[in-house]
């Protein structure tokens, strides 16, 4: 059976649990040489850019180096195999006493690994072990991905707070209160954090303090400036190469761009078609902003079926210009279908259209574009052939969305092709982050998959449980699993939780602690972040 991943959330009546967990899992780690090479990945996608990229990669032959679900549940140096699962031990009393919002990232510096909870909690693990080094608790759910520069870790809060800690001892440096709740990632560049609030404001606060430098309001152009004519922001902004501008979206549909130093627009806000601008976030590379949007509905071409038709009309071995100039037509002619926009930083220009059809469904924003070692604009395009992931029918659709690069100075596609056997769906696209020469894809339904971008070779690294959504899910080489065994029916037996996760999309983190490098996931539909290890 399809599982449904439109969940709503549930953020408003969430209650701490105070479960007793009766069984410890933990397997001694060996431990590394100290080496002096550390590559932080400090905060949503790397960088105030969002490039999600580092020169940093795994090595094959994947295993768990941790898996963690609360600070008594958690494994090491887990390595699959038939009827192996990473929750052997935990006994069938097991439940859960953290969930994860699956739009929040795992970010690593300093040694440690951070990750917030929904009951409120921020953790600090050793990024190599998984220990626990000391926690934190706000007054409300923790959403979204923290940030970290010059010993401070920045998170905010559904209580409406951004905290400020000292991230060596989790102990609180300063707190700024914001209107309302806050579900958006802080970026930090240049001692100051920026984030925005569902109260309609966009804050810039002193790192090291806490103080206020300015906040802007969320109104329409040329609207009366009054509080409550802001709309609200739900997704993160990104920070200029040159450190000068900040851009952002809010929930009436317009972006932003402000200059850092005082908040002032750099240039009229521009009105984006699409519904909202959840669980996406401005990608910005070489002068240009990249941002996806929610899609608009209007009816079944709100779902699967968008584009569908189109794509079927073509012949089967259409040039990319012809499908190109059909794509073009079809949103000349059906301009709410429209997701992806291209700006200039320096003035807000639109530079050119591109040819983007519709690459997921129901209704979900677009993953976010990101950046590869070859210095390419990577992200999914909707085309009649694919030429990179493995191309043909999947749920939904006859055409399943591909992933190639974009030219920066016409915004056309550019194929890639190193063909892979990974099979991205429009309801289950997974998000993306590079590392080194590798592409890292993970999504918390379907799990994490890993290609190597040089030959297309590509990993199917975990899955939630043997036997599952329909499947036996043991093939392509054993992939890690957390729950249940090949011999055991597996359908919706994860164990029962309290409340739900927030639906959402966050790629991988790949960081190097004491010269050891591993990929850090929310692999939130099982409840676990988990480090993953190479050799």
């Amino acid at each position: 059976m399809k599982k449904n991943l439109f969940k709503f959330l549930r953020i408003f009546s969430i209650a701490l649990l105070g479960l007793s967990v009766p069984v410890s899992v933990l397997h001694d780690i060996t431990m590394v040489e100290a080496q002096s090479t550390n590559v932080d990945w400090p905060q949503l996608q790397h960088d105030p850019q969002h490039t999600g990229r580092t020169a940093s990669s795994l090595g094959t032959n994947y295993g768990v180096a941790w898996a963690w679900t609360d600070k008594t549940h958690k494994v090491q140096n887990f390595v699959s195999g038939i009827n192996k699962s990473v929750t052997d031990g935990f006994g069938s009393s097991f439940q859960f006493s953290n969930i994860f919002a699956e739009q929040m990232q795992p970010i690593v510096a300093g040694g440690k690994a951070y990750f917030g909870a929904m009951n409120g909690t921020m953790f600090a693990v050793d990024a190599l072990t998984g220990n626990n080094r000391w926690d934190f608790t706000s007054s409300g759910p923790i959403l979204s991905t923290a940030a970290y520069a010059n010993s401070i870790l920045v998170f905010t809060s559904m209580d409406g707070k951004i905290y400020g800690l000292d991230a060596n001892t989790g102990v609180q440096k300063w707190m700024y209160m914001t209107g309302a709740g806050i579900n958006s990632a802080p970026i930090i560049n240049a001692n100051t954090v920026f984030v925005g609030s569902r109260d309609g404001y966009f804050y810039a606060v002193d790192l090291n303090t806490g103080a206020l430098k300015w906040r802007h309001l969320s109104e329409i152009p040329g609207s009366p400036t009054s509080p409550s004519n802001g709309a609200q922001i739900v997704a993160p902004g990104a920070v200029s190469e040159d450190g000068g501008t900040v851009v952002y979206g809010s929930e009436n549909m317009y972006l932003y761009a402000l200059n850092t130093a005082d908040g002032s627009e750099r240039w009229t806000p521009k009105k984006l078609i699409g519904q909202s601008f959840l669980y996406t976030w401005p990608v910005i590379k070489g002068g240009i902003v990249l941002i996806r949007t929610m899609a608009s509905t209007k009816g079944a071409e709100g779902s699967y079926t968008g584009m569908e038709e189109v794509l079927a009309a073509l012949p089967a071995n259409i040039s990319w210009s012809a499908e190109k100039a059909a794509i073009m037509q079809w949103l000349a002619n059906n301009p709410y279908q429209k997701t992806m926009y291209v700006f200039n930083i320096s003035d807000g220009s639109e530079p050119y259209q591109v040819a983007m059809g519709r690459v997921t469904g129901n209704n979900y924003s677009p993953h976010p574009a990101v950046i590869d070692n070859q210095n390419r604009i990577l992200t999914y395009w909707r085309a009649r052939t694919a030429t990179f992931v493995g191309g043909g029918s999947c749920f939904g659709t006859s055409y399943c969305p591909d992933i190639s690069a974009m030219d920066p100075t016409t915004g056309d596609r550019v194929t890639l092709n190193t063909p892979t056997t990974i099979h991205p769906e429009l309801d289950n696209g997974f998000a993306l982050t590079t590392g080194g020469n590798f592409l890292y894809m993970t999504n918390p339904f379907r799990g994490t998959r890993i290609v190597n971008m040089t030959n297309g070779a590509s990993t199917f690294l975990s899955t939630a449980l043997a036997n599952f959504d329909g499947g036996n899910n043991r093939y392509g080489g054993g992939p890690i699993v957390f729950y249940g065994n090949d011999s055991q029916p597996g359908i919706d037996t994860i164990p029962s939780k309290q409340y739900s996760s927030s639906i959402g999309f966050s790629g991988g983190a790949v960081a190097t602690t004491n010269g050891t490098t591993l990929l850090y996931v929310n692999e939130g539909d099982v409840g676990f972040i988990v480090a993953y290890k190479g050799q």
